[in-house]
Formats: structure tokens, C-alpha cells, sequence
């Protein structure tokens, strides 16, 4: 009996508010290209879970067909009669582990959409930057990842059917990496990970196709962009910030904003961070925008930043940039923050010294870097300047697959 082929989505998580707003268009796209679109929450099949209640369910569209199974029996079921095409977002650490043998059971094909453009961690631990008797958390979430891959290599998990990648650099990683060498040696042997790669537009390229806009030269406003200086991944490896070297931070960083505005007769507007809310009394002097990062950068003027994913609009829309350099990151930030200095030359400015703005100077350094940005774009965000990767995506899903 020929089975029904199904399209949809596999996570395993409590609350869909930031899923839809992460995915918003492809979950827009998907359902006016598809009758039904499925959503298999696996949540309740994770090892260790203690909340298995899923709130925010009414975010999707009327078509999308939402499934929590309770446990393996129900899950197995379901797929009797059906073959699911999923983009999966689901951790590789081992309390996912069941939900991996049971994708692989039911034989989900996997899709893996990894197109946000920036510098991101290792899936294999890193020992640099690391404190070791605060990074258990890490060890744990990295540690299992070669096990993982073994997994995978004996077919009890399953592998990625098409990763979706606006990286061209780790597409060629890929291409280039050990395991599709020994499967380009040995044919039969099916060992690598990815088994297709398909190069698409990032996330912020698909900005500016999406809304058509115009490189605007000359906004109104200094855009500061802030990133939590106690991030998730950097607590995990250094162990948390105290609240005196938080508090100092931002007692420079408002200094240097403030400079920032006389010098360059440009109001300050500040993007926190979703998680970050604690820190907006250090910005009481300062607007705060309602609006999206991304929203609000084509219309500014300079964007300022530590650490954050908002870099990559900012090169796309040809922004001056400065990136901000402080003790307080500590070493785990540093060292992304020094990635994008040194690949797009940035011009970068040490707030915990005493700075004198000098407005041509900052001008001419923020000036020069824009002549780097174009090989960034290239390389690591557009692919199709005509094309979104939403487009893209299911355009390949529907020729591989139906």
C-alpha cells in the first residue's frame, strides 16, 4: 500500500510563541503551498521532561494539523499509513535520543534548515574558553555528539535528507569533510550526515527581498543592539556574570552611547534583547524601540554592537558599523566578537578605557570596513539575489519529494 506523503514540523519543546516567531514565514509558506501541515511535538517523549504541557498552540495557521503524542505507541501509529517529510529542530543531547530511534522507526525523512549566516558554535566540545567546574551543562549538551554521529552511521538514527545552508564556507566544509571523503572512496558505505546540501539566502537577506527596500545611506538614529552579557552559551562555559561587573558594563556602555549622540548629533535608540529586560534600567536616558532589530536598522544611521546576529542585516543594508570591546564579555563572547572584527574589518572601540570620540576619524575607520562587506555577503548570506530561501525550500521539498 502506498503510503500518504505528509509535510511538516518536528520539535520538542513547551511553548510555540518563539518557534512561530523564528519561522514565521516558512510556516506562512508552507501552508498556503500545502493543504494540511503537520507539527509533531515530541515533547512528552523526552528522557528527564517535567513539564509536558504545550501552551501558545493557537499561533498557527487554520490548516496546520497539531499532534502531542503521549507516548511511542502513539507516535508509531500515526505513521502506519503516512510518510512525513520534517523540518526538525531537536537537540542532540542524549534526553532526545528515544525521539531519534523513533524518527528512524517510522523512516521521517529529516530536513535541517540552517540558514541564519553568522559564526556559530561547534556541535563537538570546545576547550577553549572554558572554565571547567562551571561548565558541566556544556559538557553535557556537547559531549554525546560523537555518540550521536555513530548512531547515525549504523542507521539506528536517523540522517539529514537536505540541509538548507546560506554559509557557502560550511557547505564546503562539508563537501570537504571526512566522511564524504570515505563515502567518495567506498560509494556503498552511506555515512555521511547530509545527504544533500542545497545553498540557500539568509535570514537577513531575505529581509531585504521580502520588503524591497532601498539601501538607505544616511538614517536619522545610532542603533545600539544589545546582547545579555550573562548569554546562555557563555554561563554554560565561564560560568555567570555578578551583578557588579553587569553593572559596570553598562555604566561605560552608557557613557560611550551618550558621547556617541553629542558627537554625532544623533538621537540613541536602543534594541534590547528579548531576554534581557533586567538591563533596560541602565537605558533610561536612552529611546527604547518597540519595533524588531532588524525592523529598525535599515533606517538608522550607525549600529553599534557587542556580540549579535543583527550584524548581518547591517552589512546587507551597508550600515557604519562599530563593535564594542570590553573585559566584561569575557572570553567566549571575545572571541565571536573577534570573528567579525577581523572578517569584515570592523572598526572596534574599547569602552572600558576612557574614549575620545573624534567624529572624522570614527567616520573614515566605519567608512572603510564597508568595502569588506560584499565578499561577506557573498560568502555567507546571498546565494539568489532574486530569490527567497522560503521559495527556495519548498521549491526543493516539493521536486525531491512529491
Amino acid at each position: 500500500m502506498m503510503k500518504k506523503k505528509i509535510i511538516g514540523f518536528i520539535l520538542a519543546q513547551n511553548e510555540y510563541k518563539s518557534f512561530v516567531n523564528q519561522n514565521k514565514l516558512l510556516i506562512n509558506a508552507l501552508s498556503k503551498q500545502f493543504d494540511k501541515v503537520y507539527i509533531f511535538n515530541l515533547v512528552r517523549l523526552r528522557f528527564h521532561v517535567k513539564n509536558k504541557k504545550v501552551i501558545n498552540q493557537e499561533k498557527f495557521p487554520d490548516n496546520y494539523i497539531l499532534n502531542t503524542p503521549n507516548n511511542s505507541s502513539e507516535f508509531i501509529d500515526f505513521f502506519k499509513d503516512k510518510e512525513m517529510i520534517a523540518i526538525q529542530y531537536l537537540s542532540k543531547t542524549p534526553n532526545f535520543f528515544k525521539i531519534f530511534y523513533l524518527i528512524k522507526k517510522v523512516n521521517i525523512k529529516n530536513i535541517m534548515i540552517m540558514n541564519l549566516g553568522n559564526f556559530g558554535n561547534k556541535q563537538s566540545i570546545e576547550l577553549q574558553n572554558i572554565k571547567f567546574f562551571k561548565a558541566f551543562k556544556y559538557f553535557y549538551r556537547k559531549g554525546f555528539y560523537y555518540p550521536f554521529r555513530l548512531l547515525t552511521i549504523f542507521n539506528i538514527f536517523p540522517k539529514i535528507e537536505i540541509l538548507f545552508e546560506s554559509n557557502n564556507d560550511i557547505i564546503e566544509n562539508i563537501k570537504n569533510g571526512f566522511s564524504r571523503k570515505v563515502e567518495n572512496l567506498f560509494p556503498l558505505f552511506k555515512i555521511s550526515y547530509f545527504r544533500k546540501v542545497v545553498r540557500v539566502n539568509s535570514v537577513a537577506y531575505d529581509h531585504l527581498l521580502q520588503n524591497k527596500l532601498t539601501l538607505e545611506k544616511n538614517g536619522k538614529k545610532i542603533l545600539y543592539v544589545d546582547t545579555p552579557l550573562n548569554h546562555p552559551d557563555r554561563n554554560e562555559r565561564e560560568g555567570k556574570l555578578n551583578d557588579f561587573d553587569v553593572n559596570n558594563f553598562y555604566v561605560k556602555l552608557t557613557n560611550f552611547l551618550e558621547k556617541m549622540s553629542k558627537t554625532f548629533d544623533r538621537k540613541i535608540l536602543i534594541c534590547p534583547h528579548p531576554s534581557n529586560k533586567k538591563e533596560l534600567k541602565y537605558f533610561q536616558n536612552f529611546e527604547i524601540s518597540k519595533k524588531s532589530t532588524i525592523d529598525e536598522i535599515p533606517t538608522s544611521d550607525i549600529i553599534i554592537f557587542t556580540l549579535s546576529s543583527a550584524i548581518l542585516p547591517s552589512i546587507i543594508y551597508k550600515k557604519k558599523i562599530i563593535n564594542l570591546e570590553s573585559q566584561y564579555l569575557g572570553k567566549y563572547l571575545n572571541n565571536f566578537r573577534i570573528k567579525y572584527c577581523n572578517s569584515l574589518n570592523l572598526f572596534s572601540i574599547n569602552i572600558d578605557n576612557n574614549v575620545e570620540i573624534k567624529k572624522e576619524y570614527f567616520l573614515e575607520k566605519m567608512n572603510n570596513s564597508i568595502q569588506f562587506y560584499d565578499d561577506f555577503i557573498k560568502s555567507k548570506l546571498c546565494s539568489d539575489k532574486n530569490i527567497s530561501s522560503t521559495s527556495k525550500i519548498i521549491q526543493t521539498l516539493k521536486k525531491d519529494f512529491f
